[in-house]
């Protein structure tokens, strides 16, 4: 469990590492570039919003204590609709350097929103063990709880309004499906 919530914590802040770089290309070097129908589609769907990129550094701030003891501060979270959208279509792209590549470790297949209420994120979990159900269930209820807080806090919610979030495993079996936080059921 503490493995996972340091691998979303890395893999987040590897994500916000990247937005706060520098570019040297001119908005004008992606015009220049093929693109692909879909992608032409998703931009067609997103205004021209500040992206991922342009972040507000006390976001930026209050998103690096997530898998920290310090706690966040949701209602200094907001995120537009481009970034929510930038985020969680760069989960599977985030990828530590090769020395911190674990092979057997769980990971982002692909991570795409199906509409603006609907995300689908699919895991590759290595290990086919018994204790597999239990790791991509535990995996789950994180992403869940991060990815439902962060919707909450952007653009596409009004605050109450919640996703629904699909999980699956590579092989598109069905982890989680939830419209609100999930709740680990009392064994009494």
């Amino acid at each position: 469990m503490i493995k996972m919530k340091v691998l979303l914590f890395i893999s987040l802040s590897s994500l916000l590492l990247g937005a706060c770089e520098t570019s040297d290309r001119s908005p004008n070097d992606d015009m220049d570039s093929d693109i692909s129908t879909t992608e032409s589609v998703k931009e067609s769907k997103v205004t021209k919003e500040p992206g991922i990129q342009e972040l507000d550094n006390s976001i930026i701030q209050e998103i690096e204590k997530i898998g920290t003891e310090e706690e966040v501060d949701w209602d200094k979270i907001n995120l537009n609709k481009r970034q929510f959208s930038e985020y969680i279509e760069s989960l599977s792209d985030l990828v530590t350097d090769e020395s911190d590549t674990d092979e057997d470790a769980l990971s982002i297949i692909s991570s795409t929103m199906i509409d603006n209420e609907t995300i689908e994120i699919v895991i590759n979990n290595p290990d086919k063990s018994e204790m597999s159900a239990l790791t991509n269930g535990f995996f789950a209820i994180i992403m869940d709880s991060f990815i439902r807080q962060l919707y909450l806090s952007s653009d596409f919610s009004d605050g109450s309004t919640h996703p629904l979030i699909i999980i699956k495993d590579e092989e598109n079996n069905m982890v989680s499906e939830a419209s609100n936080f999930i709740e680990m059921e009392s064994t009494e």
